[in-house]
């Protein structure tokens, strides 16, 4: 009788600060000012095109002559063939430009006056690098044998107007094989040449896939980058991040540098680390800004296990600023407790999109702005609303700003490659 009353006081206990955590965070909530009459819902290609699941996620948005342009699709779950659709503001309409013949569109790049889709998944062969979208408003596939590069995750331009592209390289354990993870086309696309890495370390004259293997490039304080998928907090190894020599047209694993020069030195634990070693850190649309590199940082996975190869594919991990090399980065930290997702220049000034989870499947979208990396406090509020999904991607248009709504593996789907548009008053 006893154990009953007292099992019965614990339990009322628990329930009654279950009940208080929820009261102080309507309050909170009902403080905050949401402008609720500036959403509007645009619609939802990839839904339309019949894509289900995590390929629904809208990863980009890019603005490119006039339109806003889509990315959606998985590498995981292949949910090719891909549409190509932008959303017209001036017809107020999606349209079809074109079909890659990919797994997926993870993102766009904008060089020259040209519109850039790296070949994230080729559909049958690893023959394509990327497609273009030339200012005269034709569509381009770039495809070549020459060079056993596959899953082309990421583009860059040089200084000299080369093309840089980063992925894994079609044979990892043929030793019979000029297999690199990066190329290089000097030409536009006409041919294709291997960029690296020489100096990856290898086992047996086999080169260990995992240092030849990329899911970002950019660049920071004038030199190129690419993390290997080495970058993972589960160890700190020297020699995972490549580094791009100019006068050699080559990547090159810099011994100088590890895994703390872009992920926090805290996060990082020997065997453990705040994600573990079945997850790769991969840097998403990093911005100079005042002298810092500020990115967000999204997950993927090489494991060899299904589950965690899918688990692990593209979900949010936060935001980082990086105030120099050979400095570690630090969280940003973001009012209401928002983690940021991805990144802006507006006239001079930063911005961030950023989701703050309530609950399982009730979000609160921000944007935030700042002039000035260095002052903690100085983000400021430009915009918030509710949402069933959080925002995976944002754009900017003649005073208009675009959503495009998405799920970490797990949360619901509900209302996944919706695209929004907010115009602030």
């Amino acid at each position: 009788m006893i154990r009953q009353k007292y099992r019965q006081k614990i339990l009322l206990s628990v329930l009654l600060f279950s009940l208080t955590i929820l009261i102080l965070t309507c309050e909170t909530l009902s403080r905050e000012h949401y402008n609720h009459h500036a959403v509007v819902r645009l619609g939802n290609p990839s839904l339309n095109d019949g894509k289900v699941d995590r390929a629904l996620n809208v990863w980009d948005l890019q603005v490119f002559d006039g339109k806003i342009y889509i990315a959606g699709g998985s590498t995981v779950n292949n949910a090719g063939p891909i549409n190509v659709w932008a959303y017209n503001p001036a017809t107020q309409s999606f349209i079809k430009e074109y079909t890659v013949n990919e797994e997926a569109i993870e993102h766009y790049k904008v060089f020259d006056n040209q519109l850039y889709i790296p070949a994230a998944d080729p559909r049958g062969n690893d023959a394509n690098k990327f497609y273009c979208k030339a200012s005269d408003g034709q569509w381009t596939k770039y495809a070549s044998n020459a060079v056993k590069l596959a899953h082309v995750r990421d583009l860059i331009e040089t200084k000299s107007g080369d093309l840089l592209l980063v992925g894994n390289n079609r044979n990892p354990n043929n030793i019979n094989q000029d297999a690199p993870g990066t190329a290089i086309t000097t030409d536009n696309g006409a041919s294709f040449q291997g960029a690296g890495v020489n100096n990856s370390p290898s086992i047996n004259n086999v080169v260990l896939a995992d240092y030849n293997w990329f899911f970002s490039v950019f660049s920071y304080q004038n030199k190129i980058y690419a993390p290997t998928s080495m970058l993972k907090d589960a160890w700190n190894s020297p020699g995972t991040i490549a580094v791009y020599e100019l006068q050699e047209k080559s990547f090159i694993l810099a011994p100088q540098l590890d895994n703390s020069e872009f992920i926090p030195q805290k996060q990082i634990k020997e065997n453990k680390g705040k994600y573990g070693f079945e997850t790769i850190y991969r840097i998403w649309h990093p911005v100079e800004f005042n002298h810092s590199l500020i990115y967000s940082v999204r997950s993927y996975s090489n494991s060899s296990n299904k589950q965690k190869y899918e688990e692990n594919y593209m979900n949010s991990l936060g935001m980082y600023l990086k105030k120099g090399m050979g400095k570690t980065p630090e969280v940003v930290h973001l009012p209401h407790h928002a983690i940021g997702e991805d990144i802006l220049v507006i006239n001079n000034e930063l911005y961030v999109l950023a989701n703050r989870k309530i609950f399982c499947d009730r979000f609160i979208i921000y944007i935030y702005k700042t002039s000035n990396l260095s002052n903690k406090r100085g983000w400021q509020k430009v915009l918030s609303f509710k949402s069933s999904n959080k925002a995976r991607s944002f754009e900017y248009l003649n005073g208009k700003f675009y959503f495009g709504l998405g799920q970490d593996y797990g949360e619901p789907i509900n209302n996944s490659g919706e695209i929004l548009s907010y115009t602030p008053t």
